[in-house]
């Protein structure tokens, strides 16, 4: 199965790194697409259409995907693993945090049916929480055009970020350099891809989709695509 996550902060002309409070960014250093552009995006590059609408939640945190997820493999709707096409300003694997520690030295070392009620989970990380429930089998990333350097390569194969695998460790604690820490094991691999937004052209079909407002790195305006998302899925 196939899931379509798109962050609205895609659609800005800039993108706010290391946000601090949860004010929302100025609409006039922080522009929003014109509808017009917007609509073509998510028709001609996203493959979605009024006349097929596809289940799916808009969501205020890009976390919350996360819980939509889980509630939909609960209710044996959604078949896992899956694969993901995140179209976002941002990665949202972890860069910035300490979360990998926790992944690496605690939740890994969890058995997996215990590992999706995860600490430390907020929008910048979660798809790396996803990938240690082992729910994704495939990411592609769909980069904002001043984006797709935020990648944490500890979450990769070797410890390389253009390895185009992702692979989480489960390791000793993490009391020196990191690469110099005892792997335990090694979860499977999930093949992973970079792509920049104006190259991104989908050819295929999802099965449900995911819009997030995410107002701490996005201006009040907006807002105004929210009327525009909704004439493309059906809400669940």
């Amino acid at each position: 199965m196939r899931i379509l996550d798109i962050d609205l902060d895609f659609f800005l002309n800039k993108i706010a790194f290391w946000k601090k409070g949860n004010k929302r960014l100025d609409e006039k250093e922080y522009v929003v697409w014109k509808k017009d552009k917007f609509i073509e995006f998510l028709e001609n590059n996203c493959n979605l259409s009024k006349n097929n609408k596809i289940k799916g939640r808009i969501v205020k945190k890009h976390h919350e995907a996360f819980y939509f997820w889980r509630e939909l493999i609960e209710k044996n709707e959604l078949e896992n693993p899956f694969e993901v096409v995140h179209i976002d300003a941002h990665a949202d694997l972890g860069l910035g945090d300490f979360s990998y520690k926790y992944i690496m030295e605690e939740l890994l070392h969890k058995p997996v049916e215990k590992r999706n009620d995860p600490e430390m989970m907020y929008e910048g990380n979660y798809l790396a929480f996803a990938i240690a429930n082992r729910w994704i089998n495939d990411l592609t990333y769909v980069t904002h055009p001043k984006g797709g350097n935020d990648l944490l390569n500890f979450h990769f194969k070797d410890y390389d970020v253009k390895s185009g695998i992702i692979q989480l460790k489960k390791t000793e604690k993490i009391e020196t350099e990191i690469k110099n820490v005892k792997i335990l094991d090694l979860e499977p691999e999930v093949p992973f891809k970079l792509i920049s937004g104006k190259d991104y052209i989908e050819k295929g079909t999802f099965d449900y989709v995911v819009f997030s407002i995410s107002p701490k790195y996005t201006p009040k305006t907006i807002d105004r695509l929210i009327p525009i998302v909704k004439e493309y899925i059906e809400e669940i």
